[in-house]
Order: C-alpha cells, then structure tokens, then sequence
C-alpha cells in the first residue's frame, strides 16, 4: 500500500513538472557581420515536437544539443538530443529514468554537462561521455540544488542554486576539491564565460533593477557592465566579446568595451511569429533562439 501511495505521490510531481514547462520552439540561423548584423537561412528545429518543450540549446562539437519533452502520450520525461544540422539528423543523447536539463559542453571536450533531476527533487551537476559509453559521473554529489552552470575553466564551474527563501545563489565550485566560494545571492538563471574567462551574469538588485554584472575570478573584482532590458533573463555572448539578447520581437546588442547601452540590431519578431525571445546559443556562424509559446 505504502508502495502504491509513493508511486502515485511522484506520477502526481511528475505532471507538476510538466505543467510548469513552458511552450517552446527552437529556431536557427545562419548569422554574419560585415556593415550590419545579418540573418540567414532560418529553421524551425523543433517541428516535430510543436507542442511540447524544446529549450536550452548548446552548440557542442558539430551539433545543437537541447533538452526536450513531448507533451504527446502525457510524456513528462525531459531528454537531452543532439541535432545534427549539417546532414538534418536527430538523436537521443540520454536514455535515463531521471530528467535531464542543461547541455553544456566540458572543457576537456571529451564530456559534457547536464542537470540530472530526480524523481526525490535532487538536482544534481553530472558529467557524461559524448560517446555514450556510460552513465556519466555526479559532479560535487553533496550539492542537491543546482539549477543552472557553466564551466569557467577545466577544474572550475559557476553553479546557480535553486533558494527560493534567501534568493537563488551563485557560487564556483572546483571538482578537484568539491569547495565552493559564494559569489553572489539574487542572481538570474543565465550564467556565462566572457573570451576573458570573466563571469558574467545577472545581479537581481532590486525588482526594478537587473545588473549584468562580469567577474574576475582570479581576483573576484567585480564590475557592472550594464542593466539588463526590462525584466530580461538571458543572454549570449559572442565570439568577440559583446553580448547579445532577445526582447520584444527584437535582437539587442551591447559593446562592454564602448558603453553600457543595448542596441537593437536587427529584428525577427516576424519570422518567429512574434513569440516571446528567451535563451539565446551562439557559436562561430549560427544562432540558436529558443521562442516562448504559452505557459
């Protein structure tokens, strides 16, 4: 009986989980600068799976890794696939009873790193082979909160923990050791390496002022780079340093180096059917943007 009320207990969290993911599609495109930023070549990548969860992409190696869940068939498990844009091939990259979130690519480039949710409501940093030859690894097992992460150099990784009493927390942490040094409470969910090696993120001040903050963390000196767009989470950083992000319909960018105001620089709100903008993915020549439906 006690088996029974257990299991029902966790389908029940199980729908809670799902009912939270929000309606997302994820669209690429071919990018250049030369005089203005250019868009090209746009795709829905995400077609097959219109009405469900698609989000987080990460360019790792030649692919677009992403976290998914269909909502078809009431499946609530999230997997991580890969997209093969090139030869227009997708695959199932985990194969786990646990939710997976967060494809990141590891410094060694061998791994890469997910969030790995329990069915208890453990969230956990795992590393895994991006040959799939085993079930990867928990990276600093002690710390069961971790909602976000991006690796600052091969032995150090910037954590954001899920606190919802104190504010959600931002630490790094050295998987050689397992320590961890606070940094900052208040933080937002997109956490990011500059071509510095810098940390930047976004400071939650008050509700009425978002700070994009960058952070040395050989020093720990840490500077305001600018306020984020109203109530703006995400962002991206390009390859030569100046950030990126998306907002009413629109792509903004800012230069660190030359001031503190965003620009628009070109707008797609038209081609993505005018959906809301929130994870951005760039690398050399692509960018991936994930377009926010419903709730």
């Amino acid at each position: 009986m006690k088996k029974f009320i257990l299991g029902c207990i966790l389908l029940l969290l199980g729908f809670n989980i799902m009912g939270q993911l929000p309606n997302t599609q994820i669209y690429v495109f071919d990018y250049e600068e030369d005089e203005k930023f250019k868009l090209s070549n746009t795709k829905l990548l995400t077609y097959d799976n219109k009405t469900g969860y698609s989000n987080q992409p990460s360019f790792i190696r030649d692919k677009l890794y992403i976290t998914q869940s269909s909502r078809a068939f009431v499946k609530t498990q999230t997997d991580i696939f890969a997209l093969d844009l090139k030869n227009k091939y997708k695959s199932k990259v985990t194969r786990s009873r646990s939710n997976e979130y967060s494809p990141t690519p590891c410094p060694d480039g061998e791994n890469f790193s997910v969030i790995r949710q329990f069915d208890t409501g453990v969230q956990q940093l795992w590393r895994l082979p991006l040959d799939q030859q085993d079930y990867g690894d928990a990276l600093f097992p002690q710390i069961t909160n971790v909602g976000y992460h991006c690796w600052l150099n091969d032995n150090e990784v910037a954590l954001f923990l899920v606190d919802e009493k104190e504010g959600h927390e931002l630490v790094i942490g050295d998987i050689r050791t397992g320590d961890v040094r606070h940094v900052s409470f208040n933080v937002g969910r997109c956490i990011k390496k500059s071509p510095k090696g810098n940390l930047v993120y976004v400071h939650k001040v008050s509700d009425n002022s978002w700070q994009l903050k960058s952070r040395n963390i050989q020093t720990d000196q840490t500077v305001v780079l600018a306020q984020t767009l109203p109530q703006n989470k995400d962002f991206d950083i390009l390859p030569d340093g100046r950030l990126i992000c998306g907002y009413e319909g629109s792509l903004y960018r800012l230069e660190p180096e030359a001031g503190n105001e965003w620009v628009s620089i070109t707008r797609i709100g038209h081609i993505i059917g005018n959906k809301e903008i929130t994870r951005i993915a760039v690398n050399n020549d692509k960018i991936a943007i994930v377009a926010k439906i419903s709730e």
